[in-house]
């Protein structure tokens, strides 16, 4: 009788941390999409559909691509050196920003301080490619015509550089909605 008393306490305080913890995430998000730093990113081109999840744009940044011959690079100059790192799996990047808040360049972090105009965003390594951002965004079906247009994608970025996308933009820096 005790025993399943204990078992069901222990199943409730489970529970309730889960929930608690679901619920924490969900505010940090809501925090970042009212307070965080506008950042425009230009897309770069990729397979716009996928016909087994629906209609959704796989998103590429020209910012990213960058980024990959930076590391492309610097692998090429450690073949056979033994004091050589390789980028590390996950981290974060610092991103200049111009006047109308385009991201314009981007170096890996060194732990400096932030100039004016400039913010963190997170990457990550995955199959040796360097992700930014969000790598797709699904519409309603039928939309797909008016998602082609766009050429960037505006994020919220929060200080410790975790990005949420909000918009896609046509090339006029125009939000992209569904039909009105």
């Amino acid at each position: 009788m005790f025993m399943n008393k204990l078992l069901k306490w222990l199943f409730a305080v489970v529970v309730l941390l889960s929930l608690a913890g679901v619920n924490h995430a969900i505010y940090q998000r809501q925090q970042t999409l009212k307070q965080g730093t506008v950042v425009i990113l230009a897309l770069a081109p990729v397979d716009p559909r996928s016909l087994m999840q629906g209609d959704y744009m796989a998103l590429d940044y020209a910012l990213g691509r960058q980024l990959q011959r930076s590391i492309d690079q610097r692998r090429q100059a450690c073949r056979g050196k033994a004091n050589c790192t390789a980028p590390a799996a996950s981290g974060q990047v610092v991103v200049m920003l111009d006047a109308r808040h385009h991201a314009i360049a981007a170096t890996f972090d060194r732990q400096q301080p932030l100039q004016p105009g400039q913010v963190l965003m997170k990457y990550r390594l995955a199959a040796n490619r360097l992700h930014i951002g969000t790598p797709s965004y699904f519409f309603e079906e039928g939309q797909a015509e008016r998602f082609a247009k766009a050429r960037y994608g505006e994020f919220r970025v929060a200080r410790d550089g975790t990005a949420l996308l909000t918009h896609l933009l046509d090339e006029q820096g125009v939000r992209i909605t569904t039909a009105p």
